[in-house]
């Protein structure tokens, strides 16, 4: 039996992975054609890869001669420790806070230099702008939440984010990096960003960072208004203060509910590689 060398593997590796990511949040639904165009890749070889992936579960069949992403790889992804550890410790916390400010949820982490929703709770507003749904990704510029996980990014993050550009998304979105950055440094000291309208006209969003049992930001919870509600400026101002009081307490009692969960973690590891070594 022939072995594949190592080149020919991480060819097939790279062709699946880009099959997979030829699916975005526009563009859910896909032919074996449009597979193909999105991915650069043959359409008789992603057809291929598609079956395969298809009899795993990775991809299901939809109407029309379309595919989707499967459940079994959506099952995978929440294994991810990291996520779902932080996923269990917010949604709780994230239901009283919408109890208590009527306003949307969102919890959020950072992947590269952009942002991913993890999980939102609806508000009463009008419907989120879809960046502020679950498996969703925003700008980290224009955001609240972008904002607090830029507060702890790294120097390569930003640099990419320059590299790309801060793309304007309204006639308000942040798009100096001096000024960007100094609101991030706000940010960072007053312990919650403020985003008025930046990514939505309308759309007033806060958020407040989350930290694990070491002090290490991991995430960020936030909440989104409809400006509509408050037509003066003293009145956004009040709202804006009215949300930030409950928001910085759901955020210190997810942290504390993370941090505990590392530790029992740990602590669990721990006595089970005790044990086995005692074995």
């Amino acid at each position: 039996m022939s072995v594949p060398s190592p080149a020919s593997d991480r060819s097939v590796v790279e062709r699946t992975l880009s099959v997979l990511g030829a699916f975005d949040t526009g563009n859910v639904r896909l032919t074996v054609s449009e597979i193909s165009r999105r991915s650069g890749i043959p359409v008789a070889t992603a057809y291929r890869i598609v079956a395969k992936l298809l009899s795993w579960g990775a991809l299901e069949r939809a109407e029309d001669n379309r595919y989707t992403i499967g459940l079994r790889l959506w099952e995978i992804a929440l294994l991810a420790p990291r996520h779902s550890d932080l996923r269990s410790a917010a949604v709780p916390h994230m239901f009283e806070l919408r109890a208590v400010t009527r306003s949307a949820v969102l919890l959020s982490v950072r992947d590269g230099n952009e942002g991913i929703c993890l999980e939102s709770v609806s508000g009463t507003a009008r419907p989120l702008h879809r960046s502020w749904s679950r498996g969703h990704r925003f700008p980290l510029h224009a955001t609240a939440c972008g904002r607090v996980l830029l507060a702890a990014a790294d120097e390569i993050t930003w640099e990419e984010i320059h590299t790309l550009g801060l793309g304007p998304h309204t006639p308000n979105t942040v798009t100096d990096p001096a000024l960007l950055r100094g609101l991030v440094e706000q940010g960072r000291r007053q312990g919650f960003a403020v985003c008025d309208g930046e990514l939505l006209d309308g759309v007033v969003e806060v958020a407040a960072p989350l930290y694990d049992a070491d002090g290490t930001a991991v995430g960020a919870v936030g909440l989104v208004t409809d400006r509509a509600r408050t037509s003066h400026d003293r009145d956004r101002a009040s709202r804006v203060h009215d949300l930030t009081r409950p928001l910085l307490t759901a955020a210190g009692r997810i942290s504390r509910s993370l941090a505990l969960r590392t530790r029992t973690e740990g602590q669990h590891h721990s006595s089970t590689d005790k044990q086995r070594s005692r074995t």
